[in-house]
């Protein structure tokens, strides 16, 4: 699943903690469907079969911890030896404190055959996980009685969310797809994407912001934009993509498909649509219908947010998008194109809102110049000329602008004045520059 940077960085979609005696094929199992679909899941490497923690105290690595702080979330398998497991104890301490301070986001714990969720909570003397912590108190002697406490915090805490059950008849194939199923409606969407050149970003989302008809939780909406190559399509697309995830209006699930004009094969991008979507793709890759009614079918009761970027051709769009109907009430489609009528071809082509992206003004050419030429979004003095220069070659173009910033940072003024000269009468080398 993407995972496109925010103020916390996250590694893994999923941490799994587990104990190692738990049946290895299910864990493995469990793993592969998660990867399936999209979510990154981390497993601890070690393959060596745990002993009984009556005979051996494990440790925790540092970085293991370290991957926990790293996830989004975390799916915990209570099993029968878990609390035996000093290093599965200390997982789910770690696990606990990151939810409690909100850098994780979800924690799903898994009651697996024979545990119930009264057994790890309370910890009773009739059951294994009592054994486990009067082993535990009886070899630590009270030197450790905080972490004692910490451990049935953590447990207790765990137990508080909602979890997944099995009973002794449910066989894993089922109870692997509950896990799967749940963890994808309560994983949060992609985090949002870095744009550090804003300028003029902002003022165009409020000039459509009423064609995303934002807050109707009722109605599809899709919107086109498009514009010429390097006029700032993807960025403004990313920039709306941002908008809507950190609006308070929540989405089941969020795709941004880049490229697609340099994607031909048009099953792989319906595959990829569906794993972003937290959805494994069930029809056979090379038929493209089938795929077209599979994400109707799967995305039709989800409400999602998507943007299709650089489609070039309407089957490229009716095959991801073919219709209001495929996406679930509040959903929002936004495409980027480069063809001002493609949209016109569309099934749904009187209600698909369009914009035109039209080259920056000079206040924000300015400033997008500025920031890649000198760090800042202010003239350097001495440079005015020569900037004057630069925005004229550039024509309120985002790429061009970015482009020549990039290329004059830290040249002398006579090195601006050459290379300004050459970039003003040599198309040729301004085109090789934007390439």
């Amino acid at each position: 699943m993407a995972n496109h940077g925010s103020d916390y960085t996250y590694e893994y979609d999923v941490f799994l903690c587990f104990r190692r005696g738990v049946h290895r094929a299910f864990i493995d199992h469990l793993c592969k469907a998660l990867d399936g679909i999209g979510i990154k899941t981390f497993k601890d490497a070690a393959d060596k079969e745990e002993e009984s923690a009556t005979e051996k105290e494990e440790t925790t690595s540092p970085d293991v911890l370290e991957k926990i702080e790293r996830s989004r979330t975390a799916v915990v398998v209570f099993c029968k030896d878990f609390p035996f497991s000093t290093r599965c104890l200390d997982e789910v301490g770690k696990i606990m404190e990151c939810y409690q301070e909100k850098r994780m986001q979800v924690v799903v714990p898994i009651f697996y055959y024979g545990v119930g969720a009264a057994d790890v909570r309370w910890q009773r003397k009739d059951t294994t996980y009592g054994v486990a912590f009067s082993q535990h108190q009886e070899r630590l002697l009270g030197k450790e009685s905080d972490k004692i406490e910490t451990w049935r915090s953590a447990l207790r805490g765990a137990c508080g969310l909602i979890g997944i059950g099995c009973h002794q008849h449910m066989k894993e194939d089922e109870l692997i797809s509950m896990i799967v199923k749940d963890v994808s409606a309560r994983l949060p969407p992609p985090l949002r994407f870095q744009i550090k050149d804003v300028f003029g970003l902002d003022s165009r989302f409020e000039e459509l912001k009423s064609n995303l008809d934002i807050g109707n939780n009722k109605a599809v909406r899709m919107l086109a934009i498009y514009g010429p190559p390097g006029i700032g399509k993807t960025t403004f697309a990313a920039h709306i993509f941002n908008k809507l995830i950190s609006n308070d209006d929540q989405y089941a699930a969020a795709s941004f498909i880049s490229n697609i004009r340099d994607r031909p094969i048009v099953e792989d991008l319906q595959s990829t649509l569906l794993v972003e979507m937290r959805e494994k793709r069930e029809s056979k890759k090379g038929d493209t219908k089938d795929g077209a009614q599979e994400i109707k079918r799967k995305l039709g009761v989800k409400k999602v947010l998507l943007v299709l970027d650089d489609v070039d051709k309407i089957d490229q769009l009716k095959s991801l998008a073919g219709g209001c109907d495929w996406f679930g009430p509040g959903s929002r489609i936004i495409i980027t194109t480069r063809h001002p009528n493609l949209p016109n071809r569309h099934r749904d082509r009187d209600t698909i809102k369009k914009y035109q992206m039209r080259e920056l003004n000079h206040d924000d050419s300015l400033k997008l110049f500025c920031w890649h030429a000198f760090g800042k979004s202010q003239l350097v003095e001495n440079f005015a000329d020569f900037v004057t220069q630069a925005l004229r070659i550039a024509k309120g173009s985002p790429l061009a602008l970015k482009a020549l910033g990039t290329e004059l940072k830290d040249r002398s003024l006579e090195e601006w004045e050459v290379n300004l000269q050459r970039f003003s009468t040599d198309s040729k080398a301004l085109e090789s520059l934007l390439r």
